[in-house]
């Protein structure tokens, strides 16, 4: 027993000797002597080094991703210290982020049996669950962990989390009430609350809850980025544009960067945009990150921009398919079509994005007219990888292009056929039947994707175009249409789409705002110039009309809005 433990024995053994018995007391007015405190609960052996030892040793392992040695190390120190929860709970979370589920699960839930009113170890237990998508389990080991212990922040937001997986919205929303009720200065609980809300479309009570979290840490960047949405979404775009470049500027985010150059081209503001991405580029970014940003000069058709950056990835290292590939987009987009094919036909079969590049140069070269050589190549490149997507489109594309629609059609279809569940493929069908002028069965077989995935952006949006263009079910293309928004609120194709319904029910002041901000987002895209141009023409204004038509020509437009666009031009020309 510990000397201090021992000293408080014998003192309140010595106090109750001399204490008079309850039948010994005599005399109302005489005081009766207190009763004595029980001793409190002694605490636990301290840990032995040898446990400690392994705790460390096995935390470092865990740093160091030598997955098997850490949970070696903390089993091991499991057993040299079995009362201590948190090494429990320590090794069920490296069992698990070796993937070792099981194991986890098998560790954390022998946790929770010993230590039943540790807070610890069922906010673990939540985490494991939720990780292995137990979510009403997970629920379950938050509320008890918030029960035991009401003031653990991670409890609360662990426990909205899976209410949010299980799709209760009010759980998740109470959640977050409770952690404020409790911690009113929780900026996580602020922030959650108003991110929420925000998705639910309750843009005032978001907005309070945000700015409450942006009171207490002005340096959250996450609660200015969800006010810049709130105020965006509530028409405040110069409040909205700055406060995402004061996010910017606090945190050099790559992803509230592209944000910032969203809203950028919305406000009109093209130039800005433009020297953001000067700004966003850095040497030491990831590659795929620095050629993203290629692309972003690309859809706001500073090609020359674009190839220069691929001209200094480039110089830093050998260039690889996806600068390559990078530079072949600029160079189709400045009309130097035969100039981009050389390089992309260089890539070796064996690297990586070999594929893409063959089928790019196959594209180039049958849409110059090179049709053996287009077939040649992709042969080629379908003989080193015959299961490959890219290559197997590609291949039907050459087909297309050559007039073989019967040929393209059938690669398509065998494809599809032997692999039903692949939606690139199947969205490319769907697209080619599309232009074959079938879209009925373009319609039904995008369908089929959406049906496996709600949430396919990009079917969600073919549909609803297609409907619309044929004004055909155009409830039905709306509700299409706003969920694809919803997923992608600044994709200048969505806009355009959703610019377009509206123009076909007739509704033209909505339909010049979206069509206008589409052109802004995207003024390289010659359908949504030539969109725009028809709602000019729709409004007696020939001449900004023929102004749009005249750049999408020059953007070099596919059939048949190339076909579209020529007449147009020929007939506004000729009325003059």
């Amino acid at each position: 027993m510990p000397g201090g433990v021992l000293r408080v024995a014998v003192c309140l053994a010595l106090a109750a000797a001399a204490a008079p018995s309850a039948g010994c007391a005599r005399g109302a007015g005489r005081a009766r002597q207190p009763r004595a405190a029980s001793p409190a609960p002694a605490p636990p052996p301290p840990i032995t080094a040898a446990a400690y030892s392994h705790y460390l040793r096995g935390r470092l392992a865990a740093l160091e991703e030598d997955d098997a040695r850490a949970a070696a190390e903390l089993r091991a120190a499991v057993a040299a210290a079995p009362g201590e929860a948190p090494i429990h709970v320590a090794l069920a979370d490296v069992l698990l982020g070796a993937g070792r589920r099981d194991q986890a699960l098998s560790a954390i839930e022998a946790a929770q049996r010993r230590f039943p009113r540790d807070a610890g170890v069922w906010r673990e237990s939540g985490r494991i669950y939720r990780k292995v998508d137990r979510q009403g389990d997970a629920a379950r080991a938050y509320q008890r962990a918030v029960a035991l212990d009401p003031d653990d922040e991670k409890s609360y937001l662990g426990l909205a989390a899976s209410w949010l997986a299980l799709r209760s919205a009010a759980r998740v929303e109470a959640t977050y009430r409770a952690l404020i009720a409790r911690h009113p200065t929780s900026v996580a609980g602020h922030h959650a609350l108003g991110a929420r809300l925000l998705a639910r479309g309750r843009l005032n009570d978001a907005e309070v809850e945000l700015r409450r979290a942006l009171d207490l840490d002005p340096s959250h960047v996450q609660a200015r980025v969800a006010l810049a949405r709130v105020l965006r979404a509530r028409g405040r775009t110069g409040e909205a544009l700055s406060l995402l470049r004061e996010a910017f500027d606090r945190s050099s985010s790559v992803e509230i960067g592209e944000r910032l150059f969203a809203q950028l081209l919305e406000s009109g503001d093209r130039a800005g945009a433009v020297a953001l991405l000067g700004q966003l580029d850095r040497d030491d970014l990831e590659l795929d990150v620095r050629v993203s940003f290629g692309y972003l000069y690309l859809q706001v058709g500073e090609a020359k921009e674009a190839r220069a950056l691929a001209a200094r990835l480039a110089a830093q290292s050998p260039p690889g398919s996806a600068v390559r590939l990078l530079d072949a987009r600029a160079l189709v987009a400045l009309g130097r079509r035969a100039d981009a094919i050389p390089a992309l036909l260089e890539v070796a079969p064996g690297r990586p994005g070999y594929a893409q590049c063959r089928a790019l140069a196959a594209e180039l070269l049958a849409r110059s007219g090179r049709h053996a050589e287009a077939r040649a190549a992709i042969d080629e490149a379908l003989a080193h990888h015959p299961r490959d997507d890219e290559l197997v489109i590609g291949q039907a594309l050459v087909s297309e292009l050559a007039g073989r629609t019967a040929e393209a059609r059938a690669a398509l279809e065998a494809a599809v056929d032997a692999r039903r569940h692949d939606d690139e493929l199947l969205y490319a069908l769907a697209g080619f039947e599309a232009r074959q002028g079938v879209p009925d069965r373009a319609v039904a077989l995008a369908q089929r994707i959406l049906d496996r995935n709600p949430d396919h952006g990009a079917a969600l949006n073919f549909i609803g175009f297609s409907l619309a263009d044929r004004k055909r079910e155009l409830p039905r293309a709306e509700r299409l249409l706003e969920r694809a928004l919803a997923l992608s609120p600044t994709d200048g194709n969505v806009l355009d789409s959703i610019g377009w319904l509206r123009f076909r029910q007739g509704r033209l002041a909505e339909s010049q705002e979206l069509l206008e901000r589409a052109a802004r987002l995207a003024p390289a895209e010659p359908e949504i110039l030539w969109h725009l141009g028809e709602l000019y023409l729709a409004q007696s204004d020939p001449r900004r009309a023929l102004e749009l038509y005249e750049k999408a020509r020059a953007l070099g437009p596919e059939e048949p809005v190339r076909r579209r666009i020529e007449a147009r031009i020929h007939a506004l020309r000729a009325e003059r």
